[in-house]
């Protein structure tokens, strides 16, 4: 456990803020289905004066799924993910992070531009490979996850704020405290399980009720703004430039400092050819299309189509959308290769969907729930006659590689999260729900604590700092409790 400890600490408590290398991996989150209105087109949540952009959610959810990946063995799906709500977690870590920057800015605490601009240049992954800061790479990395420089600066803000806050939790730890926390980790239990499962299609429906849970939660399932538009479509055709011309375009020093490599090198024309012709053309493009807006606005020309479009429709200037008016024509937008003129015939508000429309959206969260209520009644139910398989052994950071099963009833991450609450509980015979269709019963036969002075002495210092942590954390946790009850909380996210 304490080797695990040591070369993983800084996972023992999942990171609160960003981190640079969730940013460099691949994203690969599936939201499911949200509302888009406004704050909800961008955020997940908004906490107090503080927003979580989807961006965040984003890459807290890939950090908290790396760090589950890691403990079981790189073994984590999507699917293993869902079933131990792994999106919730990342969701209300971050409620609870911007519940802190909330009471830190309160208390007056800020961040300087030389502290944004230390931590940005400390970054590692922003280096080129002698150590220093690359605006060039940063940029890059930025950009090719979705972040604009000033959204990844304020982050960096409000985490120079929370570390600030954070000082406050650091209180020193005493011996006793120390061989405490030493009794709890190196503890081995010796366990008998045996798996519950539960069958959705067991449920009854009863319409009423389902009515009543859509009731409770009908202010989270609401139509899409949609809009009633004519629009005109300029493609950006094949066109003939000379040579002269694109060769002058591009040794514009305006221009030139678009097209360079990762490392920040300007490229010759020859190999961006192909791109300058491009932006060129839409140079070119845009002052027609801009001829073709007053002929529109003017009624001297013709829209080409009528649609209907919502928020869901990410391709169409909806920024510029919502803040207009019926008849309305907006200037010249680019839309895939080209550019695109719209006016805004008529506008259909966000409404409360009603319960018939609803129902679909709401029929499995109804299901998920009363799954979970049925399987935990049952597990309770099998507790008074416990029955199980002896697994042997185990300790926190077991892997399910080393446990004998005659009946294989876990995967790598569900038995790394049984492992986690059985150890956290203070309970002799309980059970772990894995999702809501699925419980693992336990009993606890016999502990062992092995543990000498040299093994303490060896591990000291581990302890001492998580200790440390968990201090801090309790600390924390009892804050945040308080805290939600200060700062209002709207989640626009509702998974899948």
């Amino acid at each position: 456990m304490l080797t695990w400890m040591q070369h993983h600490r800084k996972y023992l408590i999942i990171t609160i803020w960003i981190s640079t290398i969730a940013l460099v991996g691949a994203v690969f989150v599936n939201w499911g289905a949200y509302d888009f209105n406004l704050d909800r087109a961008s955020n997940a949540a908004i906490v107090g004066n503080e927003k979580i952009s989807y961006n965040e959610f984003n890459t807290r959810y890939n950090q908290v799924f790396n760090y589950y990946n890691q403990i079981s063995n790189g073994s984590l799906d999507e699917k293993s993910a869902e079933k131990i709500g792994l999106k919730e977690l990342a969701l209300n870590s971050l409620i609870e992070d911007k519940l802190l920057l909330n009471f830190a800015k309160d208390l007056g605490l800020n961040s300087s531009d030389d502290e944004i601009i230390n931590k940005l240049t400390q970054t590692r992954a922003f280096q080129n490979p002698i150590g220093e800061f690359n605006k060039t790479i940063y940029y890059e990395i930025l950009h090719a996850n979705g972040f604009m420089p000033k959204d990844y600066e304020k982050i960096l803000s409000d985490e120079v704020i929370i570390d600030k806050l954070n000082k406050i939790f650091n209180l020193p730890s005493s011996e006793n405290e120390i061989k405490m926390l030493a009794t709890a980790y190196f503890m081995r239990d010796s366990l008998s399980v045996v798996e519950l499962d539960y069958d959705k299609k067991n449920i009854k429906i009863n319409e009423e009720e389902l009515k009543k849970f859509w009731e409770q939660q009908k202010q989270d399932y609401k139509t899409s703004k949609t809009y009633e538009i004519s629009t005109y479509f300029l493609p950006l055709n094949d066109q003939k430039f000379t040579e002269e011309e694109l060769q002058k375009f591009y040794n514009d020093e305006n221009n030139r400092i678009n097209y360079k490599d990762q490392n920040g090198k300007i490229l010759d024309f020859k190999s961006v050819k192909d791109k300058v012709a491009k932006d060129y053309g839409l140079i070119n493009l845009k002052n027609l299309a801009n001829a073709k807006f007053l002929e529109l606005k003017n009624n001297k020309e013709q829209f080409q189509k009528d649609e209907n479009v919502s928020d869901l429709s990410i391709y169409y200037p909806l920024e510029l959308l919502s803040k207009i008016k019926n008849g309305d024509v907006l200037r010249p937008v680019r839309y895939k290769d080209g550019y695109v003129i719209v006016r805004v015939n008529k506008i259909d508000p966000v409404r409360i969907k009603t319960f018939e429309e609803a129902r679909n959206e709401v029929l499995p969260l109804y299901l998920s729930e009363k799954s979970k209520e049925n399987l935990e009644k049952e597990a309770k139910e099998k507790l008074k006659d416990f029955k199980g398989e002896n697994i042997g052994f185990v300790t926190r950071d077991s892997l399910l590689s080393d446990v004998k099963m005659d009946k294989n009833i876990f995967n790598d991450a569900e038995f790394s999260y049984f492992l986690t609450n059985v150890f956290n509980s203070d309970q002799n015979t309980s059970y772990v729900l894995l999702g809501d269709n699925k419980a693992v019963l336990y009993k606890i036969n016999k502990q062992k604590i092995d543990i000498s002075k040299d093994k303490l002495s060896q591990h000291y210092e581990t302890l001492r700092q998580n200790l440390q942590m968990l201090k801090a954390d309790m600390i924390k946790q009892e804050l945040i409790n308080q805290l939600r009850k200060t700062y209002p909380i709207k989640i626009y996210y509702k998974g899948k």
